[in-house]
């Protein structure tokens, strides 16, 4: 158990005297390239965190495009919270980009440590404090900065993004085109 915490406690944010309750809770699975973790329509009932690979989320507009919502990478937690949270059936869709190992802990499992000491009520807020943040800079990203800008935050934040992700899923994310994307990263290059 201490190897475990010494990997994924700092990254759980769970003290040690709690970690193996959480840690026994969580479930190892597998996505392969292209399956889906969750599809728009269905109820999201898991909590993800990537021990391997990339994930996308996205939604499909009312024209059938697909728009890029967020990207998760290498110890990121993902999920549709609103679902979780509100028991609804999700509008979005989550997908591996690359072959995935994650752990999942279910809404359910979640909801009874909640139920269980003050700990983990303290637990559950401060991941809606980070989902809430997280949602915040998207947000401000796309109303405060020009798409350059967007891209530049964009690698900052996540420099292996160009590496693991198409173009065309950068430019939906940054609500561009390919080609506006194709023209900004030649500036920047050059």
């Amino acid at each position: 158990m201490s190897n475990n915490y010494t990997k994924y406690g700092t990254l759980f944010q769970v003290d040690q005297e709690h970690f193996g309750e959480f840690f026994s809770l969580l479930k190892d699975t597998y996505l392969l390239k292209s399956d889906f973790f969750l599809k728009q329509g269905e109820k999201c009932k898991y909590l993800g965190f990537i021990k391997s690979g990339t994930i996308r989320s996205f939604y499909i507009n009312d024209q059938g495009r697909e728009i890029n919502f967020g990207f998760y990478f290498e110890n990121e937690f993902f999920t549709d919270y609103e679902s979780i949270l509100c028991d609804t059936v999700s509008n979005m869709n989550i997908q591996a980009i690359e072959h995935c190992e994650i752990l999942l802990l279910s809404k359910d499992d979640l909801q009874n440590l909640y139920k269980k000491e003050a700990y983990w009520q303290k637990f559950g807020r401060m991941m809606s404090e980070k989902i809430y943040l997280d949602a915040k800079k998207r947000i401000d990203d796309l109303l405060c900065y020009s798409p350059e800008n967007r891209y530049l935050n964009l690698l900052k934040r996540n420099p292996m993004l160009v590496q693991k992700i198409a173009q065309k899923h950068i430019a939906s994310y940054l609500g561009i085109t390919e080609q506006s994307l194709s023209r900004i990263r030649s500036r920047i290059i050059n």
